[in-house]
């Protein structure tokens, strides 16, 4: 999509985490199981970097796993994005051009940023919490899109 397939994962691992039980710990093979195709040591790698940055608490031994962070369910999939990409998403030009602005617009400058305008208030209104709930209601599987990709 618009960023790299470990951001991908790490998205899904946290709708994933996010739509158990608030209260419950969940195993990284759990969702490594979920996902069923994410290698199991990719993905463990992806969980403990997003606790790393404070987007996930890890638990160890018996009953421990994952719970997502205070905060991060009602956190926007853009700041979740730039939280886990490291860096600023969204700005820059979209043909990679090192300058590129209304003054110095590449060829496809005036016909993007009305649409990555919208597409980031798109990303910044819709929360970690929304898309839990969506899959938690059978309205989404995450297998199912993970599979079309």
């Amino acid at each position: 999509m618009l960023w790299s397939k470990t951001c991908d994962y790490a998205l899904q691992a946290l709708v994933y985490v996010a739509a158990q039980p608030a209260d419950l710990c969940v195993r990284g093979q759990d969702v490594a199981a979920y996902l069923y195709d994410v290698p199991s040591p990719y993905l463990s790698k992806i969980l403990r970097e997003l606790a790393g940055k404070g987007i996930l608490q890890s638990f160890k031994g018996r009953g421990g796993g994952f719970l997502l962070a205070p905060g991060i369910r009602e956190s926007g999939l853009l700041e979740m994005v730039k939280r886990i990409v490291g860096e600023p998403f969204g700005e820059g030009c979209v043909l990679g051009l090192a300058k590129c602005t209304d003054a110095t617009a590449c060829p496809a400058h005036h016909a993007w940023s009305p649409i990555k305008n919208k597409v980031l208030e798109l990303f910044r209104q819709k929360t970690i919490g929304q898309m839990a709930e969506a899959v938690r209601d059978g309205r989404y599987d995450l297998r199912l899109l993970r599979k079309a990709g």
